[in-house]
């Protein structure tokens, strides 16, 4: 029942199932791998899934080869969910990396305008938690790694940008400095679409700007507070404490703060960004 509903035209009885599947005992592998290269979508979308949730005592290697070579498959969804099962796989996957960082760098703006694929790589690569290099980049390569990068900052998903910010903390200043035009761009530039993970690699880039002293990132830090857009108190608590960091250096922007602890006395919530103002004016003393 289970194999059955791996080829079910229902998303969620797919996932399901190959969940179901990962928990029980027995050796599908070889209808699993039958079932990825078989001509029925709907049952190659369910293999990949289930290839990724198979249990510890699977053959990793022999999963990680017929899921790479789908990444390379013409159907964008199968795409998809080879590169998330790859990434469920964890470092055994690692040999895939390049292939996913190359998917990444090339967008298909005729076949996929919203970036999808990008989107879900971004994720399967980058997430702290699941991302296949979100913890470490050694041994991956910088060149491939940067063009990758700049596509995903441009990502209209407001999270899957968000997920590029473990990159920001794993590279030293020198590796990281090419990537400084495209990490300007994504904090001036708000993902037009995943309001509510917006601002996370806004946050991101003007953290790292602080944490290497350069001092564009004081100005940015007052114009992404943006007291009148949703998240507002996360958002300028977080470039108080950014700014913070900059010690006496962040006397250049005084008068904005000043601005700014005026604006929120006159905001119409701020009853609830009290300790906010509290926040800006003890950085003003």
């Amino acid at each position: 029942d289970m194999l059955r509903g791996l080829s079910s035209w229902s998303p969620a009885v797919r996932k399901r199932s190959a969940g179901e599947l990962g928990k029980r005992d027995g050796d599908f592998m070889p209808g699993l791998l039958e079932l990825l290269v078989s001509t029925d979508r709907y049952s190659r979308y369910g293999a990949a899934e289930a290839l990724g949730q198979l249990g510890p005592n699977s053959d990793a290697a022999a999963r990680v080869s017929p899921l790479t070579e789908a990444l390379r498959a013409d159907d964008l969804c199968l795409r998809i969910l080879a590169a998330e099962a790859l990434a469920s796989i964890g470092d055994p996957a690692k040999s895939a990396v390049p292939e996913m960082l190359e998917r990444l760098a090339k967008p298909d703006p005729k076949n996929d305008p919203r970036g999808m694929e990008q989107r879900y790589l971004c994720f399967s690569l980058f997430n702290r938690r699941g991302g296949l290099i979100g913890k470490s980049l050694e041994g991956v390569d910088r060149a491939l790694l940067l063009k990758a990068v700049r596509v995903g900052l441009q990502n209209e998903d407001g999270r899957a940008r968000g997920s590029l910010g473990t990159v920001y903390e794993n590279l030293t200043y020198d590796e990281i400095k090419p990537l400084l035009p495209a990490i300007h761009q994504a904090i001036v530039e708000p993902a037009p679409s995943g309001i509510m993970f917006a601002s996370q690699i806004r946050l991101s880039g003007v953290a790292l700007l602080a944490k290497h002293r350069l001092r564009e990132g004081m100005p940015l830090c007052i114009q992404i507070m943006e007291i009148e857009k949703w998240g507002k108190k996360k958002r300028i608590t977080q470039c108080l404490k950014t700014l913070e960091t900059y010690g006496a250096a962040a006397k250049a922007v005084l008068p904005e703060l000043r601005q700014l602890e005026k604006d929120l006395r006159a905001h119409s919530e701020a009853r609830m960004l009290a300790p906010v103002i509290k926040q800006a004016q003890s950085l003003i003393k």
